[in-house]
């Protein structure tokens, strides 16, 4: 009886370190989630390529960097633009990939108002 227990206690311990061991390298391998941020331009910060933008009372970051895709218009009416050509106050629609609550921005489309 006293060998039984101990080999179940045994098995026991080697299986939570085992599962220790492997949910770091679970965690790791977790791909970016894909989404959208859309709303208006509160502040645009080129010194740290962010962008602050608002829905409601909700403001949000967007990152962007020098591979980020700037569109002018409405989704069936838009032309290649610019960072440059974006204002405070605009509206702006981003697509990229989540990392926490940030949005890695590749493409943002942008007109005067909504």
């Amino acid at each position: 009886m006293r060998r039984r227990s101990i080999l179940t206690t045994f098995a026991l311990i080697l299986g939570v370190l085992l599962a220790m061991a492997v949910s770091p390298a679970v965690a790791k391998d977790k791909k970016p989630t894909k989404g959208k941020i859309n709303g208006t331009v509160k502040m645009i910060n080129k010194d740290k390529s962010t962008l602050v933008v608002a829905k409601g009372n909700v403001e949000r970051q967007v990152v962007y960097s020098a591979d980020t895709k700037w569109m002018y218009g409405t989704q069936s009416s838009n032309k290649p633009s610019s960072l440059d050509e974006l204002k405070e106050t605009w509206y702006i629609n981003c697509d990229g990939t989540f990392e926490g609550v940030k949005l890695n921005a590749s493409a943002c489309r942008f007109r005067e108002s909504k």
